[in-house]
């Protein structure tokens, strides 16, 4: 896993040329709505291209992270499901109902049934390769190359594609220092429950640090969003008191909050630091969303993995999801 994390510059770098290699074309490009399917990784992915597309495209785009797809779609809706495996069982019964309601389809996927549909009913869709197989250190194909298919569906112009050169020459020159901050925050962290606050813009980047935390350091974190938290959950800090020593809060922060978030986590800041003795705040780097983006989720991919040496933990093991997926396909 470290190694994966590693090379994540050179997996965007990859990401780009797998998608403009593969010969994708859609039936559109007349699309109503547009609904992007994906679990784990793939569902992070989805969100963070949710916040990214969101004043870039002409029509709506939702998500879809269980079993089933909203009501509204049919022919004139764009499906696209991304999974890794092309096994997960909520993508595949998504997948069955957009091919039922005659919507357009499009898969992001490395084999299994997703392939095989894929193949056999001709659906365009980007094949990835099949190794190494720890999907959620893939996070970079799982964006990158759904925004390809965004852009090959004719709904996202190329501005993206200078966008992720950006983000890779960023995340190159900041290599060393990226590191250095990540030992910091995981150090910080240690033997604490992260209570991890972010701009409902920025809510991805805090999901996919709340989950990392979970997979690679099998550490427990939680997520909420600014500015919800203010209507209720800054109230909740009262109880049970005996437990906020053992917690530690991180505020993420970018220039593309609201300015009347950031003005609500500078009120809460000094709230919080009567009830946990540490507060920390990480600002994102880059010129623009996508940069940040990947900057902030690099970083906090490299502090997942120290946080599993220092909970030493193996970060390739994940037995507890193998456990639900082998019971599960038992019923």
């Amino acid at each position: 896993m470290k190694q994966l994390v590693e090379k994540f510059s050179e997996q965007l770098r990859d990401a780009m040329d797998v998608g403009e290699r593969a010969g994708v074309t859609f039936r559109g490009p007349k699309y109503s709505n547009v609904v992007v399917a994906g679990m784990g990784g793939s569902g992070v992915a989805a969100s963070l291209i949710q916040s990214y597309v969101a004043d870039k495209l002409e029509v709506p785009l939702v998500l879809a992270k269980g079993y089933t797809l909203p009501s509204f779609v049919g022919a004139n809706t764009l499906v696209i499901a991304s999974s890794f495996s092309g096994n997960t069982e909520e993508i595949l019964s998504v997948v069955r109902e957009a091919l039922k309601a005659d919507a357009a389809v499009g898969f992001l996927t490395a084999g299994g049934e997703l392939l095989r549909i894929a193949q056999e009913q001709q659906v365009p869709h980007i094949r990835l390769d099949e190794e190494p197989r720890q999907p959620r250190a893939l996070f970079g194909y799982a964006v990158v190359d759904l925004l390809y298919l965004l852009h090959h569906a004719e709904l996202l112009d190329d501005t993206f594609k200078r966008e992720v050169v950006q983000s890779i020459n960023l995340l190159e020159e900041q290599a060393g220092s990226i590191k250095v901050q990540a030992s910091a925050l995981a150090s910080a962290l240690q033997g604490k429950v992260p209570m991890i606050y972010a701009s409902s813009t920025l809510e991805p980047v805090a999901l996919r640090l709340q989950q990392q935390l979970n997979s690679n350091a099998k550490q427990l974190a939680h997520v909420s969003i600014f500015p919800e938290v203010s209507h209720n959950e800054i109230e909740g800090w009262q109880h049970p008191s005996e437990l906020f020593d053992q917690l530690a809060v991180l505020f993420i922060k970018s220039v593309y909050c609201h300015p009347r978030v950031k003005q609500q986590m500078d009120l809460a800041k000094p709230l919080l630091e009567k009830k946990v003795q540490r507060v920390l705040e990480i600002e994102a780097m880059g010129a623009t969303f996508l940069e940040q983006a990947f900057y902030l989720i690099h970083l906090f991919d490299w502090v997942s993995i120290y946080m599993a040496d220092l909970n030493k933990e193996n970060p390739n093991e994940s037995e507890s999801i193998a456990y639900l997926k082998r019971e599960l396909s038992k019923v």
